[in-house]
């Protein structure tokens, strides 16, 4: 693959997850690699070491950006092909961040979730589409592949597929502070699931789960993510789930208090500090991620695995992924979707995912 004249800006390119995507690309490609963020002397330190690593073919430099400055965000895909959101921003910043992107032709790809993204895009789908980019929604591993795993297994199931149950589990000490705050966030989306539409379930409604590649047993809840909503429609599925395991047991019981509201007289950055020090301290290896999607068809069931033992490098291989097939122009529409809905269009994305270290395992 030659991309020597090719440019990626990563938003948060020193921060774990930006590095690892970093990482990634500077072995899949031979262009430059844009480390951005509001401090330059971190990007270039990180850009230096990044250099010097064997096997890297891309050119890595730093770039600051500060995205809560709506004119440089607006500018920052200036001179790219690719830019990749690596790190929180505001609903101001990501509209600003896609306007830029339309004007620069540039392709955009995020692995961070935000709530009101969704709505962002949506009010913007007639420019989108009507543009040359293309908009890659929570292109990570959890959000990111759920759907994509999902729609893998409607494929690979014989006769129509009614029923589809998800679980999934990811662990890792290494989770920061902007991490911590994604996690709290997500708690109102605790305990939902479709039974011909989307439906609150009860407190109760938990199951216990042992997981594959080595993550142990958990108490898992219902949970809903945004690139799930649209799934059971689109899959003609009469009922969908997604139970989703903790970190570990105390912060288990944050999200549990955080969910009902118990701790609501406290101050959200004092929960964010509780749930920090309980991560940092409770949870224990082995590290890593895995998803596990079942269906039943016409009686018979089926069911696969997904798994990696790295948290952030699983988080960034399908970021990488899609990041070089977008530069290869395969084919691929202007218009916004979640992970799912752009990797299904990609036969090799199975195998590219393994090619990175990812494991699989099937069964009936």
């Amino acid at each position: 693959m030659r991309q020597g004249s090719k440019s990626v800006l990563i938003l948060g390119g020193y921060g774990a997850a930006g590095t690892a995507i970093a990482t990634l690309l500077g072995q899949r490609i031979e262009g430059k690699i844009v480390l951005a963020g509001r401090s330059l002397e971190k990007g270039r330190k990180r850009a230096e070491k990044l250099d010097r690593e064997a096997g890297a073919t891309g050119r890595f430099s730093a770039r600051s950006v500060d995205v809560a400055d709506a004119e440089q965000t607006r500018q920052c895909p200036h001179g790219q092909n690719v830019v990749i959101v690596a790190c929180g921003l505001s609903v101001s910043a990501i509209e600003s961040l896609v306007q830029g992107c339309i004007a620069n032709r540039a392709d955009y790809i995020d692995i961070t979730p935000n709530p009101r993204k969704l709505e962002i895009f949506q009010s913007m789908r007639t420019r989108i589409e009507a543009s040359d980019s293309r908009f890659v929604l929570d292109a990570g591993a959890d959000p990111g592949l759920p759907g994509w795993l999902a729609r893998w297994l409607c494929q690979a199931s014989t006769g129509t597929v009614t029923d589809i149950k998800m679980y999934g589990r990811y662990r890792s000490a290494d989770i920061g502070w902007g991490g911590v705050a994604d996690i709290l966030t997500a708690a109102e989306s605790q305990g939902w699931k479709y039974n011909g539409g989307w439906i609150h379930s009860r407190v109760w409604d938990v199951r216990y789960r042992r997981f594959e590649g080595g993550l142990g047993s958990s108490i898992c809840v219902p949970v809903f993510l945004d690139e799930l909503q649209a799934l059971p429609q689109e899959l003609s599925l009469e009922r969908f789930s997604f139970y989703h395991a903790g970190l570990n047991p105390v912060t288990d019981a944050l999200m549990t208090f955080e969910r009902t509201g118990i701790l609501g007289c406290f101050s959200f950055e004092s929960r964010q500090r509780a749930f920090y020090s309980a991560l940092q301290r409770f949870t224990k290896k082995p590290f890593g991620l895995v998803l596990t999607a079942e269906s039943r068809a016409d009686g018979a069931s089926r069911r696969i695995s997904i798994g990696h033992s790295d948290l952030y490098r699983a988080t960034a291989i399908p970021a990488a992924i899609l990041c070089t097939s977008l530069m290869e122009a395969a084919g691929m529409r202007p218009g916004y979707g979640y992970l799912g809905e752009w990797a299904s269009q990609d036969k090799r994305f199975p195998d590219k995912l393994q090619e990175e270290g990812f494991w699989y395992r099937f069964g009936e």
